[in-house]
């Protein structure tokens, strides 16, 4: 295997094209729609796309409603707002961004259009982000105009017998690309520092700001704190690019130490239990210690050397195999200039 280093916009073009991949050639199934209680449910991404996406989560109280973070797949937010016509039974009025990654973040563009009265609720530091962060919804069209202009190029090349099929594809591609382009994101609402409780009708939930997974993370509590909808922060497999490591330690001692929590649920992948949470911890706690017993050694021969227990413990599948390593390197690399 050939070995480099990715920068977040590499590693950001490799999961695209992975996804687009895995679309292509499987049968990938929709979102599951779990329900937690009777006031919460769970949007939980396929297997297939865990480490691409991520997972969302609907709140409803006697009043309110609450989204908790956006598909970075505009096609499966505008099938979420679809399914939203059935399910919500009260207004929606708020989206809540746990951080501010494109798969996160981005597909609030698309539930502030359908829901505009619901108020947009982020962590303080991406005020000063915002612009570029709406840039960033921007760029991401115009790759998905590349992307659909070279397919246009590449559809000689498809079998005769397909070629109308994937015709009509891209054209409904074009379609969705030129909606979504009248859509904008809009400025948050709301922006949380310090707890912020909301009363949904009967049913408080209560935002908790930190640093640790970005620069800029929220959490959700609800039911006497018996439910987290952590984010990526409490994620099996944790990003660990744009961590602070020291902060993101003490959030995941204070969440695996918490016996008030019964549910954990994450940016991506399956329902957590407090004591899962110990597999991200000891995967974090490796590498910071791995880096600063090895001070002299690269990238290279940091990823070399790492216990190769975590390896096997993550790479059960071939999604994982193929995340890991990236995963890994990322946090090397973060945890290295973070010294």
């Amino acid at each position: 295997m050939t070995h480099y280093f990715y920068t977040p916009v590499k590693l950001t073009a490799f999961l695209l094209l992975s996804y687009f991949a895995i679309a292509a050639k499987t049968s990938v199934a929709a979102t599951q729609w779990h329900s937690i209680s009777p006031h919460v449910k769970f949007l939980e991404q396929s297997s297939a796309l865990r480490f691409y996406d991520s997972n969302q989560v609907l709140v409803q109280g006697d009043k309110c409603a609450l989204m908790f973070d956006a598909s970075g797949d505009f096609a499966a937010v505008e099938a979420t707002i679809e399914q939203l016509k059935s399910t919500l039974k009260t207004p929606l009025c708020y989206l809540v961004a746990s951080h501010s990654h494109d798969d996160h973040l981005l597909g609030m563009a698309i539930l502030q259009h359908h829901y505009p009265d619901a108020q947009l609720i982020v962590h303080q530091q991406l005020a000063t982000e915002f612009k570029t962060l709406q840039k960033t919804y921007t760029g991401k069209l115009d790759s998905y105009e590349k992307s659909i202009e070279l397919s246009f190029q590449r559809l000689s090349q498809q079998p005769e017998a397909q070629q109308q099929q994937w015709r009509d594809k891209l054209n409904l591609a074009k379609q969705r690309l030129l909606r979504w382009r009248q859509y904008q994101l809009q400025d948050p609402n709301i922006l949380v520092l310090q707890p912020l409780t909301l009363e949904l009708g009967n049913y408080p939930v209560t935002i908790n700001a930190y640093q640790a997974h970005t620069n800029g993370d929220l959490t959700l509590s609800a039911e006497n704190n018996t439910i987290l909808v952590g984010a990526d922060i409490v994620d099996w497999l944790p990003y660990p690019g744009h961590g602070n490591f020291d902060n993101w330690l003490k959030v995941l001692t204070q969440l695996h130490n918490d016996q008030r929590v019964k549910v954990i649920l994450p940016g991506h992948g399956s329902p957590l239990k407090s004591n899962d949470l110990r597999q991200p911890l000891s995967f974090l706690q490796a590498i910071q210690a791995h880096v600063k017993a090895h001070p002299q050694q690269d990238l290279l021969q940091l990823e070399q050397s790492f216990n190769p227990q975590f390896a096997k413990d993550y790479q059960i599948d071939a999604i994982s195999q193929k995340a890991y390593p990236l995963f890994l390197q990322a946090g090397l690399k973060q945890a290295k200039q973070s010294k």
